[in-house]
């Protein structure tokens, strides 16, 4: 009997070290990952930063990283490149089923600010990526995002900015219909600066090295003076009022692409001429509220061209002299729509690449 009463303390003990091994692991491992990936943030080229926190969930399968900031190394810009609370990576478990294991990650109230000097150009970010996620990430979204660029050198500062930010990408690694030619499925919507929305959505091969994709978007009900800052500075126009939409569609094969892009500006009014005492803006905005106003569709009272692109993605090209003659179609014949034609298709580019 004292040899199985030993035994059994014996098994005892060893299941209590275990435990107590398990425990100790389970509480440093959050420790331990966020110390390796804060190591890779700090190892990235002309960038640093920091994660606050890591929460790991065994049973899930699953992290949290709370706090991520990342921010040029200089310290040369007023914002952050990247600053987000909180990211959710997983595996997912339905593609599992499916024999794939894949991740699928969630983004929260992300915030990306480019500027001249903030493009985040060769940084390092792919090593960074593949110690976050250790699985190809199967789906993608953003929740609540905001993406912005500043110019610095301007005075007072200028800002393009989209904000809500709500995307999401599917089944990035073909798990599911990866017969299909574009089996990856993307959504974006947004809002813009003057009230605009911006929705995008299509279809794309993200597996081929040069990736395939069908696209639409649209850009609707923006209105102009929010863009005055910038108008004054490039083109010398300051808008009084005015709305603008743009649609597009775009599709790519084989990296050979074609699409198109429809800007239209309804309504356009520039600011009182007779109160702008400086001569040469005086001259300048007469001659461009002449020029819109002979080449406007009168009865819809809007100003509008279709710019057909086409080329290689490493060499997009556009048809500039096409988009000249398509503002007298326009103001002249039947006035454009403010939404996609639904004329381009992948079809088209892979019928172009021919």
């Amino acid at each position: 009997m004292s040899k199985i009463k030993n035994k059994k303390y014996l098994l005892t003990g060893l299941v209590a070290v275990l435990l107590v091994i398990a425990i100790g692991a389970r509480a440093y491992l959050p420790i331990w990952v966020k110390d390796h990936v804060n190591s890779k943030l700090m190892a990235l080229d002309k960038y640093d930063g920091h994660v606050d926190d890591i929460d790991i969930s065994l049973i899930r399968g699953a992290y949290k990283i709370d706090g991520l900031i990342i921010y040029k190394s200089d310290q040369s810009n007023e914002r952050p490149f990247v600053k987000t609370p909180l990211i959710d990576l997983s595996i997912e478990w339905r593609s599992l089923l499916r024999g794939a294991i894949v991740a699928e990650i969630d983004i929260y109230d992300i915030e990306l600010n480019f500027a001249k000097s903030q493009t985040g150009k060769g940084a390092g970010w792919k090593s960074l990526i593949e110690s976050l996620a250790p699985f190809d990430i199967n789906r993608a979204s953003v929740n609540n995002g905001k993406i912005s660029y500043t110019d610095y050198t301007s005075d007072p500062h200028f800002e393009l900015s989209a904000t809500n930010i709500d995307a999401e990408v599917k089944n990035l690694r073909a798990v599911k219909d990866d017969d299909k030619s574009l089996p990856s499925t993307l959504v974006i919507a947004a809002s813009t600066m003057g009230d605009g929305q911006i929705k995008v959505s299509g279809d794309m091969n993200m597996l081929k090295e040069t990736p395939d994709f069908d696209m639409s978007m649209e850009f609707s009900n923006a209105n102009l003076t929010a863009f005055n800052d910038y108008a004054k500075r490039n083109a010398m126009i300051d808008f009084q009022s005015g709305v603008l939409d743009v649609s597009g569609e775009l599709a790519a094969a084989d990296g050979n692409v074609v699409g198109y892009v429809k800007p239209v500006a309804s309504n356009v009014a520039v600011v009182g001429l007779k109160d702008d005492m400086n001569p040469i803006n005086f001259v300048w905005e007469s001659l461009v509220s002449v020029v819109m106003e002979i080449f406007e569709n009168q009865p819809n009272d809007q100003i509008a061209l279709r710019i057909p692109i086409e080329g290689n993605l490493n060499d997009i090209k556009t048809d500039m002299f096409s988009g000249i003659i398509s503002i007298l179609s326009n103001a002249f014949g039947e006035a454009f729509t403010k939404q996609e034609d639904g004329t381009i298709s992948f079809s088209d580019a892979f019928i172009e690449q021919q």
